[in-house]
Formats: C-alpha cells, sequence, structure tokens
C-alpha cells in the first residue's frame, strides 16, 4: 500500500538524515512515487513526521504485548526476563526505527513530544495495570505501594536497556540485558522470595 510505503521511506529517511535533511522529494524517491503523490495522505512534513512516529510506537507496543501475553502466566520472574529480552531484542532487529525515533524526540518538529508523552502514558498505564493484575493475584500481602515498586524497577532497568542499545556494540548490548535480568532477578528474590525464578 502507497500510504505504507510512505511511512516506511519517511522512517529509512528520517533515520539516515534526521529532521532537516528528510526532505519530501528523497522520501517520495525511496518510496518510488512522485513527490506531490504525497499531499494525498498527509497535508505536511509534520504530519507525516508524527505519522511515522506513531508507526514507530505502536510497532514497540505491539511487541511488549505479544511477550506479555505469550509468558504472563510464568513466573514473575520469567514474565519480567523475557519482556527485558523483548526490549532488547525489538530495538535491535528494528534499528532504522529507534534510531528514527531518537531523532525525532529530539528534533524540532512542532507536537512531537507530546505526541511521544501520551503514548507513553498509554503504554506504562497498559504495562503497570497488567503487572498489577498479575502480582496482586499471585502476591496478595503485597500493598499497592510495594507492587508499584517492583514495576518501577524493571521500567527503570528497561529504560536503561533502551538506551544502552542506543550507545553501545551488541556485545555490550547482550552483557547489559543479562545484568539486568540478574538485577531483577535478585531484586524480586529479596522483595518476594526465592519462588519468584520459579517455574
Amino acid at each position: 500500500m502507497t500510504k505504507d510505503r510512505i511511512i516506511e521511506a519517511t522512517i529509512r529517511n528520517f533515520a539516515e538524515h534526521g529532521y532537516q535533511g528528510a526532505s519530501m522529494r528523497k522520501i517520495a524517491e525511496n518510496a518510488g512515487i512522485k513527490p506531490a503523490s504525497i499531499y494525498h495522505f498527509f497535508e505536511n512534513k509534520q504530519k507525516l513526521f508524527i505519522e511515522a512516529m506513531k508507526v514507530i510506537l505502536n510497532h514497540h507496543f505491539s511487541s511488549m504485548k505479544e511477550t506479555f501475553e505469550q509468558y504472563q502466566r510464568d513466573s514473575l520472574y520469567i514474565l519480567f526476563s523475557e519482556l527485558l529480552n523483548r526490549i532488547t531484542h525489538h530495538h535491535t532487529s528494528n534499528q532504522e526505527e529507534t534510531k528514527a525515533y531518537v531523532l525525532m524526540v529530539n528534533s524540532s518538529i512542532p507536537d512531537i513530544k507530546e505526541e511521544v508523552r501520551n503514548h507513553l502514558e498509554t503504554y506504562d498505564s497498559w504495562l503497570v495495570t497488567q503487572l498489577m493484575k498479575i502480582i496482586v493475584i499471585r502476591y496478595p500481602h503485597l500493598d499497592t505501594e510495594e507492587i508499584k515498586e517492583i514495576i518501577d524497577y524493571f521500567i527503570f532497568l528497561g529504560n536503561g536497556l533502551f538506551w544502552g542499545i542506543i550507545i553501545y556494540e551488541e556485545d555490550d548490548i547482550q552483557r547489559n540485558l543479562k545484568q539486568a535480568t540478574y538485577l531483577m532477578k535478585q531484586y524480586l528474590i529479596e522483595k518476594l522470595g526465592s519462588d519468584t525464578v520459579g517455574g
């Protein structure tokens, strides 16, 4: 579909050239269409970039949901480990999207930061709600603040992994993942006992 090709070309061009360098001409050329054809789908460059950002964010969200659904019945440690693994795998497997995301967030595109904030609020709300449900059922003795602390610790490690992917090479990224998984395990054992690492 032409619209999808335009979005893909936008992400590719933004990752390579940044905000100033990703022109409508280059995007159209990459998508195999005439520049004027873009305006049949997008009112202007800003709208196109915001739509591209939404695609990147939704791709990540879908990836995390899929992992959550697959491992939600496993031990809490396995669930957290697989989510951390998916953060790493998703961003290393989609390097153009990841690079474009970082450049877009730091660009002067009007409304882009608000778009990202809104998405992150939706994503965080989904993640916290799903994890709260599981932890409440499995550990009814924990109060809400204790559960939030566990979830916050996971989010902290996940954010660290993401920014590590931006900065480091593959060997370091894998070492960071191993360390994050280990830290999550130790934290869960300390807070919940050794049964959290079981099957």
